[in-house]
């Protein structure tokens, strides 16, 4: 009999929507709305820029609107992770991808790990669900192909917390 003895973990997070996509969003309404019942009410070359206004920020709005849906997975192979970030069921676009020997630390945010890159300034990528019941974590890593360290805001969950920590047992605090 075949055995593997290969690590496979695969997870979707849905994002909840935040406070300022919902700010934007409505004020991008408003906006479009404004512009619509300033045009009609004037004449001229206003008249032709409230209408060009209108179009934008209703095109602006509808594009917004087309992000209402995302998604991320975070895919752990072996450990490898990679994290893509799914828009509406349709499409997916690779975030971020680490390896084993790139992992720096794996810690929940809060806790004494984590502090210490509070205040780093380092690229950050948001890959967690904005919802306040799951508890986030930071990863940070170093990339030897770009040069520099950087850090990702994800949840995992207990399953690939445990196989992370299979990989990299001494950057892992959970």
């Amino acid at each position: 009999m075949f055995e593997s003895n290969d690590t496979f973990v695969e997870e979707a997070v849905k994002v909840v929507e935040s406070g300022a996509m919902k700010a934007k969003k409505l004020c991008l309404l408003a906006a479009t709305l404004l512009f619509c019942v300033a045009m009609i009410s004037t004449t001229g070359i206003i008249k032709t820029i409230l209408a060009i206004l209108t179009i934008v920020a209703g095109l602006s709005y509808c594009w917004i609107l087309g992000y209402k849906n995302i998604e991320y997975e975070y895919d752990y192979t072996n450990g490898s992770l990679e994290i893509a970030k799914i828009i509406n069921n349709e499409k997916r676009k690779k975030v971020v991808s680490i390896e084993p020997s790139e992992v720096k630390l794996v810690a929940a945010v809060g806790t004494n790990e984590s502090l210490k890159y509070d205040h780093v300034n380092l690229k950050t990528y948001d890959c967690s669900s904005n919802q306040e019941d799951d508890k986030d974590y930071i990863l940070v890593a170093h990339s030897e192909a770009k040069g520099y360290d950087f850090k990702v805001i994800f949840n995992p969950s207990e399953k690939l917390l445990n196989a992370m920590s299979k990989y990299n047992k001494h950057d892992i605090y959970a």
